[in-house]
């Protein structure tokens, strides 16, 4: 199985389990900073061997067909071409063989990371996504993420949309989840002035503690799936 855009290494991981040992996941990422922190976890008992390697997933440097399949959780939206790395995962991955993809999902819906990203932008427009470029939630209006397995070559698609609600203990609770991990979020907030990350903060915390339901912080997410297979004949 390989990973695109692996990150922190959490879908290898999970692949590794489903595999188990008599397969193998190679998990790629362009950051270094990521691979180095996926290859530092440990592995799950009873799972297939994970390599990690630092590499663009809009130019995979594999071999046409060399894996059964392939997924990319939560990094399509990030990259500059995402109909390449798309292409990519199609070329080496075996004829009739599965790609998967999950998306963040339409922004309305997924408060889970809008209601931070919200902050941000506002307090530090500088920060906000130019006309055309990709954006976290890209592919979260219906059909998009469709339209670009197509694009790409895949068929028999199958998609689904994923919802519900994160509970929180407290607003800080949330704040935390959302700021001191590894993703994109986290390091566009630490790359804001002191006195504007503070402004940020309490601007999400108050907005957090107005989705107290009961004894919990409600937060909504949603997310957008896809699975393609790769065509028979190439």
């Amino acid at each position: 199985v390989l990973d695109v855009a692996c990150g922190p290494g959490i879908a290898s991981r999970a692949a590794a389990r489903r595999v188990a040992e008599k397969g193998s996941v190679l998990a790629v990422d362009l950051a270094p900073g990521m691979v180095e922190l996926a290859a530092s976890r440990p592995a799950p008992k009873r799972s297939a061997s994970v390599e990690f390697r630092v590499m663009d997933a809009q130019k995979l440097e594999l071999p046409d067909a060399s894996f059964d399949a392939a997924i990319c959780q939560l990094g399509l939206m990030l990259f500059a071409r995402p109909g390449a790395a798309l292409s990519e995962m199609r070329r080496v991955v075996v004829p009739g063989g599965p790609v998967a993809c999950l998306a963040q999902g339409r922004r309305s819906a997924m408060l889970f990371t809008a209601l931070v990203m919200d902050a941000i932008v506002a307090r530090a427009p500088q920060l906000r996504a130019p006309k055309g470029a990709p954006t976290l939630y890209a592919f979260g209006p219906d059909g998009i993420l469709e339209e670009a397995f197509a694009r790409a070559g895949l068929t028999e698609m199958v998609t689904r949309r994923l919802s519900g609600v994160f509970r929180f203990p407290t607003p800080e609770d949330y704040w935390n989840c959302m700021t001191e991990g590894a993703g994109r979020t986290g390091a566009m907030y630490r790359s804001l002035a002191p006195e504007v990350q503070a402004k940020v903060k309490a601007d999400v915390l108050r907005r957090a503690a107005k989705r107290k339901v009961g004894r919990s912080i409600e937060i909504p997410y949603e997310f957008a799936m896809a699975r393609g297979l790769t065509p028979m004949m190439r």
